[in-house]
């Protein structure tokens, strides 16, 4: 066992206890000319070693020459990938097709790239054989959430919110350690806005605040809940009813809540140290009467990410070629799309696919439900019908059942799913 393996944590040790003493003394330390570059090369450096402390798990002490030959290599390549993007980005001022779609669609034909290629057909597949049974996308710590924003900057770039980014500017936005693991989708014009002299600050004890609270539903409410999850509660080796597997389906929706969002107040309350705005991720998702509520509370840098890179602009123009009389078949058909992408995009396994279209399925229903309303009552009775606390309690317990049943699977593969129900079940 290497210290990888003794100290899981360590990689959130240097992102959020090394790293944001650094990155302040660079951005307060640093002339003004010297500084976003500093602040990138520092960025860089710090996903080098995440990245390393991450992927060395069960790495054994014979191996470490070629673990850190491939640590190289992969960097090289991560950040050669992103210099590569910049390129296309700058080169889409020139002409706007089709170097905007190719700027648009290169990060996440790496990503693509990156997570799914076959071992078959992946030239590192010998360096990879050696290590363990190493994944490449273990070296490419935060890849999924780096290609989100740099598609997302390309829009806005093209939509003149902000003004082209320089190389070091870029590199700094791209390579940005707090948010880089698990998100949020921080957008680049809140980014870049932070360093202007206008920009309001988080005051230090809110942002203090904002990480004791994260911290509080990261490692101990989430821990807590983890012992009454799937693996938790019902993978212990004793025999279980349909009661317990009740419980861990709603127990895992409030882990999931208390891991994600704890980690996204350390990211926001960290990144206010530093005088950086981030992105709000959830907004009371369990006060949503509905899943499209839902998703506009949950995981909101993805949903708005899905909402304006993919399903507007495919659901106007499929409306446009198929006329209105079709654009609520439309509407339901490209949500389902969008979000069975969504699920692949968080995992290979088919259970991540049914997950993503189970979450599509929802939202269409929901669709088809405020039409069918709205036909039904007219608008006075549809006002009605949405003001009345009775309906909106059932509505959100209805949500909340709904996002937690089929969290089922979110949470395991197919192997898992058939064990469980068995145990539930069967006994």
């Amino acid at each position: 066992m290497n210290f990888a393996d003794r100290l899981p944590l360590l990689p959130l040790v240097l992102a959020f206890l090394v790293y944001p003493p650094l990155a302040l003394a660079v951005l307060r330390g640093f002339p003004q000319r010297h500084k976003m570059k500093a602040f990138a090369l520092l960025n860089i450096a710090g996903v080098a070693c995440i990245a390393a402390l991450s992927a060395a798990k069960n790495v054994r002490h014979n191996l470490v020459a070629q673990y850190g030959r491939a640590i190289s290599i992969f960097l090289c390549i991560y950040v050669a990938s992103v210099l590569l993007n910049y390129v296309f980005l700058r080169l889409s001022r020139r002409d706007r097709q089709p170097y905007t779609a190719l700027a648009f669609f290169a990060p996440i034909l790496i990503l693509i790239a990156v997570k799914y290629t076959p071992a078959s057909v992946n030239p590192f597949a010998g360096l990879l054989s050696h290590l363990s049974g190493k994944q490449m996308s273990e070296f490419f710590v935060g890849i999924s959430y780096l290609s989100f924003r740099l598609s997302h900057l390309v829009q806005e770039v093209r939509n003149e919110v902000v003004e082209m980014p320089d190389i070091w500017q870029y590199l700094a936005f791209a390579f940005f350690v707090p948010t880089l693991s698990i998100g949020p989708i921080n957008p680049y014009s809140k980014f870049i806005g932070s360093f202007s002299d206008s920009a309001q600050k988080l005051p230090v004890s809110r942002s203090l605040l904002r990480i004791l609270v994260g911290l509080t539903k990261y490692l101990f409410l989430a821990s807590l809940l983890n012992q009454f999850t799937y693996a938790g509660l019902l993978f212990d080796g004793h025999p279980h009813r349909v009661l317990d597997l009740v419980v861990a389906v709603y127990a895992y929706l409030f882990y999931l809540y208390c891991n994600f969002s704890g980690f996204c107040d350390i990211v926001i309350g960290v990144s206010g140290l530093l005088g950086i705005e981030v992105a709000e991720n959830f907004n009371r998702p369990f006060s949503a009467r509905n899943m499209q509520e839902y998703w506009n509370r949950w995981h909101m840098t993805l949903s708005g990410w899905l909402r304006d890179m993919m399903f507007t602009p495919a659901t106007k123009s499929l409306i446009r070629r198929f006329g209105p009389k079709y654009a609520n078949g439309i509407i339901a058909g490209t949500i389902c799309l969008v979000f069975l992408l969504s699920g692949i995009w968080h995992g290979k396994g088919i259970n991540f696919a049914l997950w993503g279209l189970s979450q599509g399925v929802g939202l269409a229903c929901v669709h088809y439900y405020g039409v069918f309303l709205k036909r039904r009552l007219g608008r006075e009775g549809y006002a009605a019908y949405m003001s009345n606390a009775w309906i909106r309690y059932a509505a959100i317990a209805v949500t909340i059942s709904y996002s937690a049943v089929t969290l089922f699977l979110f949470a395991n593969n197919v192997t898992q799913m058939a064990r469980i129900l068995h145990l539930a079940f069967v006994g």
